[in-house]
């Protein structure tokens, strides 16, 4: 299993400094189910959060480009602290241990998922042309109320991506405001 995840986080910071790619849109198929525990072991099924605009973060503590992010995701989460409409979910591929040490130094206030790897890889990796499955981190995706998939961005042009789609969810559902 620690060769697992070496070989993982090895191939994650290695996709996380390729290229980034801007993919926006509603995909009608893709609608992910998985149900996973926060750091506090609360059961999140994420087909109970239909309704909501769901934000999702995936990341791990030794990819830098997703650190570097951190302070403006923070932002975004305090800009719709008041909103219960909105759920912000980091799902880290690191484990609870070193999250637990990690996030004391470096505050992140996504909800975060501990060892998520399994989840990330098996509902939200994009199979390659080999046949392994892709996953570029950071990522950032956005779930409208239906539970489908209307943003999927990664890198740090996420967060400028998710801010935008947020404002266009909120002003379609209350007229303009958040």
């Amino acid at each position: 299993m620690k060769n697992f995840r070496c070989l993982f986080i090895v191939f994650s910071l290695a996709l996380s400094t390729s290229a980034q790619k801007l993919t926006t849109g509603p995909d009608a198929t893709s609608q992910p189910t998985f149900v996973v525990n926060g750091m506090d072991g609360q059961r999140i099924d994420i087909a109970n959060l239909r309704g909501k605009i769901v934000v999702l973060n995936l990341w791990f503590i030794n990819c830098p480009n997703c650190l570097d992010e951190i302070n403006a995701l923070n932002q975004l989460v305090d800009q719709y602290r008041d909103n219960s409409n909105v759920v912000f979910l980091g799902l880290a591929a690191s484990p609870k241990n070193e999250l637990v040490k990690f996030l004391q130094k470096h505050p992140f206030k996504y909800q975060i998922i501990p060892d998520a790897a399994i989840t990330i890889i098996g509902k939200l990796g994009t199979p390659g042309k080999n046949g392994d499955v892709e996953v570029p981190f950071p990522m950032h995706y956005v779930l409208d109320r239906q539970g489908y998939i209307v943003v999927k961005v990664q890198g740090t042009k996420g967060i400028a991506a998710v801010t935008n789609e947020l404002t266009k969810q909120f002003a379609k559902s209350t007229g303009g405001s958040k």
